[in-house]
């Protein structure tokens, strides 16, 4: 992206799509690996969880723009889409490592995906399932984008101070 389109409308999203992605990335990169399906309190949403469930809705998203890089997406959102429960169970998860690297690769993926494809899809008409609460596949684009992760961003934070991870300075 040029620097002339970071200002445009879909650069100003990507850049701020950006920015929360690497705070989500921060948030969990200190976690140690035998916490990330820790579920203190009453708190459910582990970070192994929520980057499953993150990457999941990307590869959704990358799904509906035509993009055959996550042809699991199907798959990935029977367990860890809307709806499905976070399981203490470690081995249920993908490591770490795995988690942070594929949430980097997707997004990056996305990024370039919609800058590149944007006004051409976001016009259509969702796949079905979405249709109630995002007629276009803008609506769910701008929701997966800009609402959905600082959302989670929020949930990795309370989950932080629940098992006593402090926040970095």
């Amino acid at each position: 992206m040029s620097p002339h389109e970071s200002y445009g409308t879909i650069g100003v999203i990507l850049n701020i799509h950006a920015m929360v992605h690497g705070f989500l990335i921060e948030a969990i990169e200190d976690v140690p690996e035998s916490r990330m399906t820790e579920q203190p309190g009453t708190i459910v949403n582990h970070p192994g969880w929520t980057l499953s469930h993150l990457n999941a809705y990307a590869g959704v998203l990358l799904s509906m723009l035509d993009d055959p890089s996550v042809p699991t997406a199907d798959a990935e959102m029977e367990r860890f889409g809307y709806g499905t429960t976070p399981v203490p169970d470690r081995a249920a998860y993908a490591t770490k490592r795995e988690l942070l690297d594929r949430s980097r690769d997707r997004n990056a993926r996305l990024a370039a995906v919609v800058a590149e494809k944007h006004s051409d899809y976001f016009p259509r008409a969702s796949p079905e399932k979405f249709r109630p609460y995002s007629p276009t596949i803008g609506h769910i684009a701008i929701t997966l984008l800009l609402a959905h992760p600082p959302h989670h961003l929020g949930q990795l934070r309370q989950w932080r101070r629940a098992a006593g991870i402090a926040e970095k300075a």
